[in-house]
C-alpha cells in the first residue's frame, strides 16, 4: 500500500488503511476521513465498525487474517456522521521493513450493491410467492377437474382448501334452487363437528331494481373476512354466487388473489357439476324406466333384480334383464348388454328387450329365439354385436333351456350350496349369429339361477377367470341368506364400480302334487 504522502494514497477511489498486528489504524487516506467524518489514527478498525461489524472483525475476520493471511469482500458496516454505510471490505497481511506485521485494509463502497441484494431479495420473495399461488391454483384446477357432480366437486375443494390453501379446515356450502345455502361437506379439523364455520357463512347484497343505474349497484366482496378469522369465498360471480366455501385459516393469512381465483374456477366447476347432475338424474330416470317391469308373481318361483349405474356415468348404460310367462308354466329370463353407452344405446337396448318379449312363445326355444333376434338386428339395423343370456324354465319339472349370444355364462347354485357355471350352448353376440345352439340343465327345488352382466366379475387388475371364480365364492358365503341379500352381496363385492351392473336371480318352487 502506497505512504501518506504520496498523491495517490489520498486519490484512492476507495479507503486504504493501514493496520499493526493488533488491528490499531496506523494510516488511512482522505476516502475513510471523510466517510467516517473523523480522525482514525490510532483508533482500532474495529471502532469504525458497527456493533454487527465490530464483534464479526473479532470472532471472523481476524482470526482468519492470522490463518489465511487474507480476505476478500466481506460485507460490513462503517460507522458514519450519517448513519451506517455498508462497505466491502478486503485485507492482505504483509512484513514490513521493520519486519513487524502489517494489515493492508481497503474498503470499497456497497450502497449500489446493497439495494440490488435487497431488490434480488424481493424479487425472489415475491417470485417464490408467485410460485405458491401457481401451485395453488394447478392444485386446485387438476382438484376440481377431477370431481364428478356436485358431491365430487364439493369434496375436491374442501380436500385442495386444507392440503395447499392453508385453511384448518374448510366447509362448502352449495346453492339451491330456491337461493338457500346447503351445506355439503367438509374437510379438516374440527369438519364433522362444524363447530368452527357459521351456520350462515354468508348471503349476497340485495340486486338493485332494474331501473337503478348499474354504477350504484352494491356488489360484494369475491372474498369476505367474518369474526374469529374465518373467511368466506363466493364460488362464481360474487353477486350470484353457485355456492361459498368457508375457510379457517392457520397462523399465515390468505392470499385473497389466489382465494378470488380459486373461487371463479369453482364457480364454473359447481356450474358444469350442477349440469352433470340434471343431465345424469334425467339419464338415470330413463334407464329406470326402461328397466321397469311388473315382474310375473307367482308361487312356484321369485325373480330379484338389481341394477347398479356406473357411479361415475353420465350416460344411461346398455345392461338390461327380463322376466315373463310365456305361458302358464314357462318362466322366461333375460339378461343383455348392448355395446355403447348413452340415448342410441338405451334406444337399441329397449328394442331389444322388446323384441325378445315378441318373438319369445310357446314351442319357441331359446336358440331359434336367437335366431329370430339375428335377422331382426339385421333388418332393423340396432343392437349389432350385443350379448344375450336367455332362459326358459318350465315351472312344472324344474327343466331349463338355455342360450347364450356372447354372454357370460349363467351361474347355478345348488340348495347344498355347491355352484355350477352354464357353459353349454354358447354362440356369437347377435347379428352374426351361424348355427345357435342352446343347452338343457334341471333346477332341483330352491335352487338358484343368476343370470349377470360383465361389470359384476370384470376388472382390469385381474383375468375374468378369477372374477368368475369369486363370483361363485361370494355366492356359496351369501346363500344362506335372501335372494335380496344374494343380490346386494354380489353388488356389494362387484368388480370396476366404473362399469353397469346388472343381475337377475330366479328360483324355482314346485307346487306340492
Amino acid at each position: 500500500m502506497s505512504p501518506p504522502d504520496n498523491d495517490a494514497w489520498d486519490a484512492a477511489p476507495v479507503a486504504l488503511l493501514r493496520l499493526d498486528g493488533d488491528g490499531t489504524i496506523l494510516d488511512a487516506n482522505r476516502v475513510l476521513l471523510d466517510w467516517v467524518g473523523r480522525p482514525a489514527q490510532g483508533l482500532r478498525l474495529a471502532d469504525l465498525l458497527s456493533v454487527g461489524g465490530r464483534i464479526y472483525w473479532e470472532t471472523h475476520l481476524s482470526p482468519l487474517l492470522h490463518m489465511q493471511g487474507r480476505f476478500d469482500e466481506v460485507a460490513v458496516e462503517l460507522r458514519g456522521p450519517d448513519g451506517r454505510l455498508p462497505v466491502l471490505m478486503s485485507a492482505l497481511v504483509h512484513t514490513a521493513a521493520d519486519g513487524g506485521r502489517r494489515v493492508d485494509v481497503a474498503l470499497s463502497r456497497a450502497t449500489e450493491r446493497s439495494r440490488y441484494e435487497r431488490e434480488l431479495l424481493a424479487a425472489r420473495t415475491a417470485a417464490d410467492r408467485l410460485t405458491d399461488q401457481l401451485r395453488a391454483l394447478q392444485a386446485t384446477t387438476a382438484a376440481l377437474s377431477q370431481g364428478v357432480g356436485t358431491e365430487g366437486v364439493a369434496r375436491a375443494l374442501v380436500e385442495v382448501a386444507v392440503t395447499h390453501l392453508g385453511a384448518v379446515n374448510a366447509t362448502v356450502w352449495v346453492a339451491a334452487e330456491d337461493g338457500t345455502l346447503v351445506r355439503r361437506t367438509s374437510s379438516g379439523a374440527g369438519a364433522e363437528e362444524g363447530t368452527d364455520v357459521p351456520d350462515e357463512p354468508w348471503a349476497p347484497a340485495p340486486r338493485a331494481a332494474p331501473d337503478q343505474p348499474p354504477a350504484d349497484r352494491v356488489t360484494p366482496d369475491a372474498v369476505e373476512q367474518h369474526a374469529g378469522g374465518v373467511v368466506v369465498v363466493a364460488l362464481g360471480a360474487p353477486d350470484t354466487p353457485r355456492g361459498v366455501l368457508v375457510l379457517s385459516p392457520r397462523d399465515d393469512p390468505f392470499d385473497v388473489g389466489v382465494l378470488t381465483a380459486v373461487g371463479q374456477q369453482a364457480g364454473l366447476a359447481l356450474e358444469r357439476a350442477q349440469l352433470f347432475d340434471q343431465k345424469a338424474s334425467v339419464a338415470h330416470e330413463l334407464q329406470r324406466a326402461l328397466l321397469s317391469t311388473h315382474l310375473p308373481v307367482d308361487d312356484r318361483f321369485s325373480v330379484t333384480t338389481e341394477y347398479r349405474p356406473g357411479v361415475q356415468a353420465l350416460e344411461v348404460g346398455g345392461d338390461w334383464y327380463d322376466a315373463f310367462l310365456i305361458d302358464d308354466d314357462v318362466l322366461a329370463v333375460a339378461v343383455g348388454d348392448v355395446v355403447g353407452r348413452g340415448l342410441h344405446a338405451a334406444t337399441a337396448m329397449g328394442q331389444l328387450r322388446s323384441a325378445v318379449r315378441a318373438l319369445a312363445g310357446p314351442g319357441v326355444g331359446p336358440a331359434a329365439l336367437l335366431t329370430r333376434l339375428d335377422r331382426f338386428v339385421t333388418q332393423a339395423a340396432v343392437g349389432f354385436m350385443a350379448t344375450l343370456a336367455y332362459a326358459e324354465i318350465d315351472l312344472v319339472t324344474g327343466q331349463v333351456r338355455y342360450a347364450c349370444a356372447g354372454h357370460l355364462p349363467p351361474l347355478r347354485f345348488t340348495a347344498g350350496g355347491a355352484h355350477e357355471f352354464l357353459w353349454e350352448g354358447r354362440s356369437t353376440p347377435l347379428g352374426i349369429g351361424v348355427g345357435r345352439t342352446e343347452a338343457v340343465t334341471v333346477l332341483a327345488p330352491q335352487d338358484l339361477l343368476v343370470l349377470y352382466t360383465d361389470g359384476l366379475v370384470e376388472r382390469r387388475d385381474r383375468p375374468l377367470p378369477d372374477g368368475l371364480h369369486a363370483l361363485a365364492t361370494a355366492g356359496a358365503e351369501l346363500g344362506d341368506g335372501s335372494v335380496a341379500d344374494l343380490v346386494t352381496g354380489l353388488l356389494a363385492r362387484a368388480g370396476d364400480e366404473r362399469d353397469d351392473v346388472c343381475v337377475l336371480v330366479a328360483a324355482w318352487t314346485p307346487r306340492n302334487p
